[in-house]
């Protein structure tokens, strides 16, 4: 993988120095990382919520929202199960990049994938990464995940779960950076 990575320093693996998943309690945190927005263009944010038989899965999270709606097993699922809104101090710490369901791999080479959740499979767990995609006036966050050899995003759209092969996915924004920075707090 990356040897960059300082999971060593980190209590979630790729959640980079100064980033953290608080838990969300119906209050938009002042340290909240921004996801997109919606029609309307208000601001939303980088929420997860587990859901049985699916794990944690990340999801748009609007303000003043007491539940998400995650995109599994080909629909839209409600959960407001453990939820939680990622967090930063350092909001430079973390960048969108544009990719393709194809060129993930490419597109990231040398660079983190933040993690948004997993899937329980069997005794393993799938990672989920974060995604973002512009659907009907919305810029909307959902899982990224690896299926048949590609990284397409799936995101709640239309009541429903879509799935998109041309997308925007988190990353850390300089990896290298968090191991010297661990030094100057």
């Amino acid at each position: 993988m990356n040897p960059h990575k300082c999971d060593h320093h980190h209590h979630h693996p790729s959640v980079p120095e100064g980033c953290y998943w608080r838990d969300y309690t119906g209050e938009i945190p002042k340290d909240a990382f921004p996801g997109g927005h919606d029609s309307n263009g208000q601001t939303t944010y980088i929420g997860q919520a587990y859901l049985a038989d699916a794990g944690v899965v990340p999801a748009n999270l609007f303000r003043g929202q007491s539940g998400m709606y995650l995109a599994c097993n080909n629909k839209a699922n409600y959960s407001d199960l453990a939820m939680k809104i990622l967090c930063t101090s350092r909001p430079v710490s973390l960048a969108w990049v544009n990719t393709t369901a194809a060129d993930l791999h490419l597109v990231t080479a040398g660079k983190e994938l933040v993690i948004g959740g997993y899937h329980p499979r069997g005794n393993a767990k799938l990672l989920l990464n974060i995604g973002r995609v512009k659907h009907g006036g919305e810029l909307i966050v959902g899982k990224v995940h690896e299926w048949k050899g590609n990284f397409s995003l799936n995101f709640v759209g239309d009541d429903t779960e879509l799935s998109a092969k041309s997308y925007q996915a988190l990353v850390v924004n300089s990896p290298n950076e968090c191991c010297q920075l661990q030094h100057t707090y």
